[in-house]
């Protein structure tokens, strides 16, 4: 889609159980990992992920299911129940 005068993109951080609660199939999220993720031979400490599934169940946001890309929720915002390799998310959106 072109964006034109009457269209703009917004990106909201995600920092709360409820915001990660909300995402869904579908949204577009660019992610900061802590460590580099591989995918192949190739190294990434950024990437966009269209969402593939918000496990809700498991607190996981599946973000890619092809290179098992995903993160627990729960770890990221709780550290001392465990570690999560996801260092910040926001969710972008293009609204008209």
């Amino acid at each position: 889609m072109a964006l034109n005068s009457d269209n703009m993109i917004t990106i909201n951080q995600i920092n709360t159980l409820d915001d990660f609660k909300r995402l869904q199939k579908g949204d577009i999220v660019a992610v900061e990992w802590k460590r580099d993720m591989y995918f192949g031979n190739k190294q990434k400490r950024f990437g966009t992920y269209e969402i593939a599934e918000n496990k809700e169940r498991t607190n996981e946001i599946i973000l890619q299911v092809k290179n098992n890309v995903y993160f627990n929720y729960n770890m990221f915002l709780n550290p001392e129940i465990g570690i999560s390799n996801l260092k910040s998310i926001i969710l972008i959106r293009s609204v008209e």
